[in-house]
């Protein structure tokens, strides 16, 4: 179950295989900045339901964008790396991955048709805001370009919960590892074991995903990864079963 700091109202409406959903109490800035070395819940959706991440050209993009974007070293943008001579892509690559250059990292993520969760810490000042701009505007342009159109695709403001205790870490990596499950975009807890738009199966099993840390979860269930995966699969039906879902106390 949801913790109880949970307490603004999110509405889940099922229509065919997606999810779509609501936000009540929907406030258009933060009203306090994001604190360093502190873990979020970030989400968005697109401003018209428009299914994207099915598409995996933009699934792949977004990712990548994700992963090149954690680090300050960002001098050029992802969709210029494409243009680089091998050597020197490399050198600007092993520059960018370097950890002491991060302003992020991603703890766990999920993306679905129309939406997205990560599950973010903040490792230096203004970095999920910058991360998050710098993804969704590569993945913008990216996407505009190729559909030959304008403007954003994505609500112009994110949305973030802050994750004040272990147990609420717990429980929110958990509903984030569930919502293809919780959403009947899969059918069952094999395919969702499966699904590879989401960290779960690096959770889980011996893939390892380039663009999580899940230290700071893992470390909650001593590194054990059958552990972990009774403690999110347990839960399975229950979550899938809430129309009404409690959360974030502030935005």
């Amino acid at each position: 179950m949801l913790s109880s700091e949970y307490n603004t109202l999110w509405i889940i409406i099922h229509r065919h295989r997606y999810c779509l959903f609501v936000i009540i109490n929907f406030m258009p800035v933060r009203p306090e900045p994001f604190i360093k070395n502190s873990i979020y819940h970030v989400f968005n959706k697109t401003i018209d339901h428009r299914n994207i991440f099915n598409d995996k050209s933009y699934s792949d993009y977004f990712l990548g964008g994700l992963s090149y974007y954690r680090s300050n070293e960002t001098q050029l943008s992802f969709s210029g790396l494409k243009k680089l001579e091998k050597n020197i892509l490399y050198s600007l690559l092993k520059k960018n991955h370097d950890k002491k250059n991060f302003r992020v990292e991603v703890l766990a993520y999920t993306l679905m048709p129309t939406h997205f969760h990560l599950l973010i810490k903040q490792i230096k000042d203004n970095g999920i805001s910058r991360y998050l701009s710098d993804s969704v505007n590569s993945l913008t342009r990216f996407f505009n370009l190729k559909n030959e159109r304008k403007g954003p695709i994505f609500l112009p403001y994110f949305k973030s919960v802050r994750v004040t205790t272990e147990e609420l870490l717990k429980h929110i990596s958990r509903y984030i590892h569930l919502n293809p499950f919780s959403c009947n975009l899969v059918k069952n807890l094999i395919e969702l074991r499966k699904y590879e738009l989401s960290s779960y199966k690096s959770y889980i099993g011996k893939i390892r995903d380039p663009l999580t840390n899940n230290n700071d979860v893992m470390s909650l269930f001593n590194f054990n990864k059958a552990r972990y995966k009774k403690f999110v699969e347990d839960q399975a039906d229950y979550q899938k079963s809430l129309e009404v879902i409690k959360y974030a106390e502030k935005w």
